[in-house]
Parts: structure tokens; C-alpha cells; sequence
């Protein structure tokens, strides 16, 4: 996204998904027009303490709720958290999202603006 926005329910992405999800983008492959993957975008600032366990607690949910999501419906989408700024350089901050990285079979990436472009390949979105 080029700005800010309104957030993505993944019920308007997935119809037959019950509740509130919302999301900050959706990959789509062009031709097939098949959901690859859906992102969260978020600029932490010097985050730390409760801060960071909020923000890192609700990622890992994301997770639990798209896997509960994927196995009742066959879905086979990725999730990619999208993020930046100093608040990264927090310990307990840059362990969660380590931890995040590779769960549910590598289908879940972790990355930065820096690294997006080495992290986030077509072949990961397809395989």
C-alpha cells in the first residue's frame, strides 16, 4: 500500500470466512486471479514492553486463525508480515517475529522493506 487505508476483511476475500480478520494487502497471482498470500504492513517505532508482546501476540494469532482457516476450508495461502522501523532493533520484538518466521511449514515469512525483495519471491508465493 502507498498510504494508509482501510483494512481488508479476509471475509471479502473469502467469502466463507466467519469473523474479523482484517489485513493490510492481498497477492493475488494476475492470471489466475488465486489469493497468495495476505500481508500486514507495520512501522514500529522504539516499541518495547506490552507494546511489543501486543503486537507479536496478535501476529502469532493471525497465524492460528488463517491455519484453523486453511485446514476447514483447503485454502493454501501464505501470510507475509511486512515490517520496519527501529522498533525491530528490540530484543524481545526481534525474537517474536524470528519465532513467527517459518511457522505452519514455512508458509508464514517475517521480512523488512530491505529484504522483501530477497525474502519474498514468486517461488515462495507458488510452492
Amino acid at each position: 500500500p502507498r498510504g494508509a487505508g482501510r483494512d481488508i476483511e479476509l471475509r471479502e476475500v473469502f467469502p466463507e470466512y466467519n469473523g474479523s480478520y482484517p489485513c493490510d494487502f492481498v497477492i493475488k497471482d494476475a492470471s489466475t486471479m488465486l489469493v497468495l498470500a495476505v500481508g500486514f504492513a507495520r512501522y514500529d517505532s522504539t516499541r518495547g514492553g506490552a507494546q511489543s508482546d501486543d503486537r507479536t501476540g496478535g501476529n502469532s494469532n493471525k497465524v492460528d486463525k488463517a491455519y484453523q482457516f486453511c485446514q476447514m476450508f483447503g485454502s493454501h495461502f501464505r501470510l507475509l508480515f511486512l515490517s520496519d522501523g527501529p522498533g525491530l532493533a528490540h530484543e524481545d520484538t526481534w525474537q517474536e517475529a524470528r519465532d513467527l518466521d517459518g511457522r505452519w511449514g514455512g508458509r508464514v515469512r517475517v521480512t523488512t522493506l530491505k529484504t522483501a525483495p530477497d525474502r519474498v519471491t514468486y517461488d515462495w508465493l507458488t510452492t
